[in-house]
């Protein structure tokens, strides 16, 4: 039996997006000594973004984005900012598709 799942969560910039898919493949083992059945599964984390910022950031948020890149050259663009809500959102869904499995 295999089963997918997946959920898009938002950065708080309003310009990234974090998909995570988990994957589970439960194999029947009659011949198994154990009482669960064999189970793999994978999570895939992918981070996107998208068109122009949704929500601007404030005119201060954009001047220390902007010294930031003078003083350093990068952008950042590989880190998400999420908000409570989003991360419970995350959380929550990891916790939900994490299948227990026994110890070897």
């Amino acid at each position: 039996m295999e089963k997918s799942e997946k959920i898009i969560i938002e950065c708080e910039c309003g310009a990234h997006l974090l998909m995570v898919q988990s994957n589970t493949e439960i194999f029947d083992e009659t011949n198994s000594n154990s009482k669960r059945p064999r189970v793999r599964q994978d999570f895939y984390l992918a981070m996107f973004g998208y068109g122009k910022y949704r929500k601007h950031p404030s005119f201060w948020r954009r001047l220390k984005i902007i010294w930031n890149f003078l003083k350093s050259g990068e952008m950042h663009l590989d880190q998400l900012i999420l908000h409570p809500d989003e991360a419970q959102k995350l959380v929550d869904f990891l916790n939900e598709q994490i299948v227990p499995t026994e110890k070897e």
